[in-house]
């Protein structure tokens, strides 16, 4: 969802401008976990960072000022209109540590063993062939290099008591296959890691909640970007949207629903010291 790196071009939710609100939110949601696994797994000042699907940049800059002046970061991203927002946030914020790159995340045509760290977050549920994204991964880290990788499970997004906020599980549930997607593969993150040659060193899951507040914002947000993703694909009507969508925005408002967002893993690694390949 932050990230929009489709090896298909089937992306379902909005990119440039009108992405920007929704990653802020889901960054506002997201980060802390992120920067505590990022320290954990072994982020340093004037380390070299690769940010598989950056997006408009939200990571990017919280990596940039992680690893300091001293250290860089590049962003690779499918859509120029993501790279766009991200420039400019990044000028705006001063940032000249930053460059990024437009590329499919399979095939990023860098040079190998570039980096010390590589990242990403809700990038490989978009992916048609996340093992690909995770080979490529491996190609452009430095042996002993560092991988941490985000990704969700949506189908476990709800609100309790249940509302229409849990609109957001099904539909994109039955868009995934659809799309040959896995919009759950946050289930099988580690065994993906794992199989990808990497040697997994941390693990956790969580799953943010709150009322009234920014997790049902976000599900709202998502049903509404993804809705002609979702018309298309026949699983709703248009009329039938529109009022999911008011639903939506009623339980979001509501101080007594307690919205979850999606599950989350992180699952860190590093790629063996001694490989040459």
């Amino acid at each position: 969802m932050t990230n929009s790196l489709v090896r298909s071009g089937r992306y379902a939710l909005a990119t440039g401008a009108d992405a920007v609100g929704r990653l802020n939110v889901l960054h506002k949601i997201y980060s802390p976990a992120g920067r505590e696994a990022l320290l954990e797994a072994g982020l340093t000042r004037g380390m070299t960072v690769a940010d598989f699907g950056c997006g408009p940049g939200t990571m990017t800059r919280m990596l940039a000022s992680l690893v300091g002046p001293t250290g860089t970061v590049t962003g690779i991203d499918l859509h120029a209109a993501q790279l766009d927002q991200a420039r400019q946030l990044c000028a705006t914020e001063s940032l000249a540590n930053t460059m990024f790159v437009t590329a499919d995340a399979c095939a990023t045509g860098l040079p190998g063993h570039l980096f010390d760290l590589v990242y990403c977050r809700f990038l490989l549920l978009h992916l048609t062939d996340p093992a690909a994204c995770l080979k490529e991964m491996w190609r452009v880290l430095k042996p002993g290099g560092i991988l941490l990788v985000e990704d969700g499970d949506l189908a476990s997004a709800c609100s309790v008591p249940p509302t229409a906020l849990d609109a957001f599980a099904e539909l994109f549930s039955r868009l995934g296959p659809l799309r040959g997607v896995d919009y759950s593969i946050a289930n099988r993150l580690s065994h993906l890691v794992a199989d990808a040659g990497f040697s997994i060193t941390h693990l956790k899951i969580h799953q943010p909640n709150e009322r009234a507040g920014l997790s049902g914002l976000l599900l709202k947000w998502s049903v509404e970007e993804a809705g002609a993703a979702f018309i298309d694909a026949g699983l709703i009507t248009s009329k039938q949207l529109r009022h999911t969508i008011t639903e939506m925005e009623r339980a979001v408002s509501d101080p007594d629903v307690l919205a979850l967002a999606p599950r989350m893993s992180l699952v860190s690694a590093r790629k063996r010291a001694n490989t040459t390949v």
